[in-house]
């Protein structure tokens, strides 16, 4: 199994997790379904991130609930996932999908010669090289954010377009709104919300990629969990997918 598919660490693996399980369903036919995962395959995948969510808001209270049992629990996780793949040889599955992108290898941490070449010259092929994928379909670009509890009950908010997170925080070219859903829950909440549309949540939308999340006063040692996508304000029909859960103590 090449190591660099499924990071190892506990940051990188919280959001390889949340952003393949993204990708995963989008499009028609779904990415699964062009990898030529089962349903079984993507259930268990999803399984992993509902296991993970809970016990990652726990290891980020790092003066309350983190613990060495969490901390083993969440590695137990990733080797998990590795030996599921490993055995399910979803990685071997992704590389032969005869219509790989660009944005296919770098959501799964895939070296991007995997993906299909450009043909060049007039050749009328409707397979997307690797140079236009990510132009031909914007649609499938995630928000990676960054959240910094401020106090007070306020979480400061960095989005960007990339997975590395680095420079200044912006919005991806072509869209003009940050979308979020999010809610406060008391630690030890056992049934999280997974999916940005649960009714729990509250939508809200804002023009800067750099923000500050007000959760209210009385939310000081709760849990902050909050979904991301890209808007277009004009265009909603052409808005990114979400990303997430992600989440953080609220202090």
């Amino acid at each position: 199994m090449d190591k660099s598919f499924i990071p190892r660490s506990i940051a990188d693996f919280d959001v390889f997790i949340a952003k393949t399980n993204a990708y995963l369903i989008l499009g028609s036919p779904t990415n699964a379904t062009r990898f030529n995962w089962t349903a079984s395959n993507l259930t268990a995948w999803q399984a992993f991130k509902t296991q993970w969510l809970p016990l990652h808001i726990q290891y980020a209270d790092k003066k309350g609930q983190r613990t060495t049992v969490i901390t083993e629990q969440l590695y137990i996780i990733i080797a998990n996932a590795v030996a599921y793949a490993k055995t399910n040889k979803l990685l071997e599955l992704i590389k032969a999908t005869l219509t790989l992108s660009a944005m296919d290898c770098e959501t799964f941490n895939i070296s991007v010669s995997n993906a299909v070449p450009s043909t060049g010259g007039n050749n009328n092929s409707s397979i997307p090289s690797m140079a236009t994928a990510k132009i031909i379909t914007p649609v499938s670009d995630l928000v990676y954010p960054k959240l910094k509890p401020e106090g007070g009950g306020v979480v400061k908010c960095k989005c960007f377009p990339l997975v590395g997170q680095s420079g200044r925080a912006h919005k991806l070219a072509g869209f003009d709104l940050v979308e979020y859903s999010w809610a406060v829950f008391a630690a030890g909440t056992t049934n999280l919300p997974t999916d940005a549309n649960d009714a729990r949540l509250v939508m809200a939308h804002i023009s800067h990629a750099s923000f500050l999340l007000a959760t209210g006063t009385n939310n000081a040692n709760k849990i902050l969990v909050v979904f991301f996508r890209w808007a277009k304000s004009k265009h909603p029909e052409l808005d990114g997918p979400w990303n997430g859960p992600f989440s953080t103590p609220v202090l």
